[in-house]
């Protein structure tokens, strides 16, 4: 699986803390079946200003400590990098020691899709850059001068974030000239706006414009209440999201799982779109190839 979203980069802004932090919720990740991962900090002006000089420096950080501590291995891995996480009888559920039973994954999760686990098991985890971007009117400037971090560092992606009351009154303008300039926005966890959540309509006409979706795993599983997970389901039947991510901020509070959310998903779209979800349409993103996604819904 291809997790889009995740703030896995130490120090950076309010996810991982420390890179033994980020390494554990790597391993997390690919416990769960996760073979690749879009590290995606924060950036907003005045309180997360990370440039992209730094991010691309902290991503070869974090792929280089994955490769030293044996995320990708048979084994987990990791058993070396902290002596409080080694926990050889519990491999699936080991966790730092003042997080031991604040997250444990039931056993029942252990098998959902398994088939996205087990494929490719061998294969390495990857950190591949990008960035939560807070909406601003001068994202097309800053992109332009490159300034932004975009899906990949392609320059044709651009994770963007709004606030989370509203959507500002010239938000369409601003994403129309993104696209002009070859960038297809990324609307990330729509489910979770509150102006999105009473009049979803204006942003249904976004997704019409050539935006694309990204739900977060937890809004579909419940975890950010029910009335959240109602909408993303609205949102998913109306094939208004594409991409489901953790965006994970670290491995109690919001973990780097997705199968969980996949499972959830295939009760409204069926199992192959779900799965879709988290393989076929992130990779085309990757590769800055447009993804066949259906139709958008009226809604």
């Amino acid at each position: 699986m291809i997790d889009l979203h995740a703030h896995i980069l130490p120090q950076l802004d309010d996810g991982a803390k420390t890179l033994d932090e980020s390494i554990e919720m790597c391993r997390r990740s690919y416990q769960d079946g996760i073979r690749t991962m879009v590290a995606t900090p924060h950036i907003l002006e005045g309180i997360y200003p990370n440039r992209r000089s730094t991010i691309l420096a902290k991503v070869q950080e974090l792929n280089d400590a994955i490769e030293k501590f044996r995320v990708h291995s048979s084994e987990f891995g990791v058993k070396n990098f902290h002596a409080s996480i080694h926990q050889p009888n519990d491999p699936m559920t080991t966790l730092p020691n003042d997080s031991i039973g604040a997250f444990r994954t039931p056993h029942s999760a252990m098998h959902i899709n398994s088939e996205l686990r087990t494929h490719h098991s061998e294969l390495p985890l990857v950190i591949l850059p990008g960035a939560d971007v807070h909406f601003s009117s001068d994202m097309p400037q800053l992109c332009e001068n490159g300034d932004i971090v975009t899906v990949n560092d392609k320059g044709q992606y651009l994770m963007v974030e709004f606030d989370f009351q509203g959507i500002p009154y010239h938000a369409e303008d601003v994403l129309f000239q993104l696209m002009t300039k070859g960038i297809i926005p990324i609307i990330t966890h729509p489910e979770r706006n509150f102006e999105i959540g009473q009049r979803p309509q204006r942003y249904g006409e976004m997704i019409r414009m050539g935006c694309l979706g990204q739900v977060t795993a937890m809004s579909l599983t419940g975890g950010f209440g029910s009335g959240v997970k109602r909408i993303a389901e609205k949102l998913l039947k109306n094939r208004l999201v594409h991409i489901i991510a953790s965006d994970t901020h670290s491995i109690t509070e919001r973990p780097p799982i997705l199968s969980l959310a996949v499972r959830e998903a295939e009760k409204m779209v069926g199992r192959e779109e779900a799965q879709k979800m988290v393989t076929e349409y992130p990779q085309a993103i990757l590769e800055g190839k447009k993804p066949n996604v259906p139709q958008a819904i009226p809604i």
